[in-house]
């Protein structure tokens, strides 16, 4: 059983780096030695106001996690793949302990991550409605609430001011 290593690797090259990493191990015959490579998945969204902009990122961008056989040629082979940098450690390779490699998988391998709204909207701001039961009303922005990716319009219903809250993504400054 092998030890988790930190590679370094050109950044938005993880995919290909990955592929190429399978590659030579089995051209040296050293496929045995390779047991897993893990990339970062692309989880983090934004979403900046409507119409809806999704932006993707890895979580840690130019670096895979490889679980490998201890060793001088190992390490050599994997040094010498293509879009890898090097391994961390100071000078030699340093594997993750146990408990780092659990908490580092089970960060990454989250099924789902909430987007991360990067909102731009303030108490004051005048508002369009762009999607649900008022869509197409104008309001005030009340209140902005980060945590929960929404804001509160105050509309008038009726000639009354009502509070609404509506998502983000359904909010366009007017």
């Amino acid at each position: 059983m092998g030890n988790w290593y930190v590679v370094y690797v050109w950044a938005g090259k993880e995919k290909e780096v990955k592929e190429n990493l399978r590659h030579v191990f089995e051209a040296e015959g050293l496929s045995e030695a390779l047991e897993e490579v893990v990339v970062p998945p692309e989880k983090i969204i934004e979403v900046v106001f409507s119409p809806e902009k999704h932006v993707s990122r890895r979580f840690y961008p130019g670096y895979v996690l490889v679980k490998c056989a201890e060793g001088e040629e190992v390490f050599s082979v994997l040094r010498k793949a293509e879009g890898v940098v090097g391994i961390m450690g100071d000078g030699r390779p340093v594997p993750l302990s146990e408990e780092e490699a659990r908490k580092f998988l089970e960060q990454i391998s989250v099924e789902e991550i909430k987007p991360k709204p990067r909102y731009q909207f303030m108490p004051g701001d005048r508002v369009r409605i762009t999607e649900g039961p008022f869509a197409n009303f104008h309001g005030i922005v009340d209140e902005v609430k980060p945590d929960k990716g929404k804001v509160r319009v105050l509309v008038s219903i009726f000639g009354r001011e009502t509070p609404v809250e509506i998502e983000f993504a359904h909010v366009q400054k007017i």
